[in-house]
């Protein structure tokens, strides 16, 4: 919430929040991390969050001002990668809160959602302008864009069951899927202006 909390809800449907030690946070990606905790972005306050199961919070600020975190992940080295959305850059965070940043390189890339791939790459849309593509990060920095098209905009990505990732797309009104070599097929929704962005 734009208040700054982080909620919990049970099977059952019981919900706690536990408000972040700094308001306003806007916390927006969350995940699991290796070390049994949720990692989460605050847009608001620039930092990659950390909290207990039990509430306990730990914030870490980035280097990069302004750099309006968006999405995390469990990486494939027990780190948590990050995007940087007006940064232009992918950041890596380990679970004792030493930050790493790799510039993406093209210009106004706007990298938002970010999962790991099969290939065990890290893989984020890219709200490019003019355009969208989607990136793929080697835990080494090394950067691979797979453009799509020069007009739509993409959503969230996730690894799906079958060895490629899957990804919405807004301006696209699609569910699309790439494969690990960038082969892209899209599947277009029936509803129009549906605006798909989860998933």
């Amino acid at each position: 919430a734009s208040v700054g909390s982080i909620g919990r809800i049970t099977t059952s449907g019981d919900v706690t929040l536990f408000p972040t030690p700094t308001v306003a946070s806007f916390p927006q990606g969350i995940t699991a991390g290796p070390d049994g905790a949720i990692w989460f972005t605050e847009s608001g306050a620039n930092n990659i969050g950390r909290v207990t199961t039990t509430g306990q919070f730990i914030e870490y600020a980035i280097p990069t001002p302004n750099s309006y975190p968006l999405g995390i992940a469990a990486g494939p080295d027990a780190a948590l990668w990050f995007t940087e959305s007006l940064g232009n850059k992918i950041g890596r965070i380990t679970t004792d809160g030493t930050i790493t940043e790799y510039p993406i390189g093209a210009e106004m890339a706007s990298p938002n959602w970010i999962t790991k791939g099969p290939d065990d790459a890290l893989w984020f849309t890219e709200l490019s302008l003019p355009g969208a593509r989607i990136g793929r990060m080697l835990a080494t920095g090394e950067v691979t864009s797979f453009v799509l098209s020069p007009e739509g905009t993409t959503g969230q990505i996730a690894a799906g069951p079958d060895g490629a990732l899957w990804f919405t797309g807004g301006v696209f009104n699609s569910v699309s899927r790439i494969t690990t070599s960038g082969v892209v097929t899209e599947y277009p929704l029936t509803t129009p202006s549906s605006f798909p962005t989860g998933i």
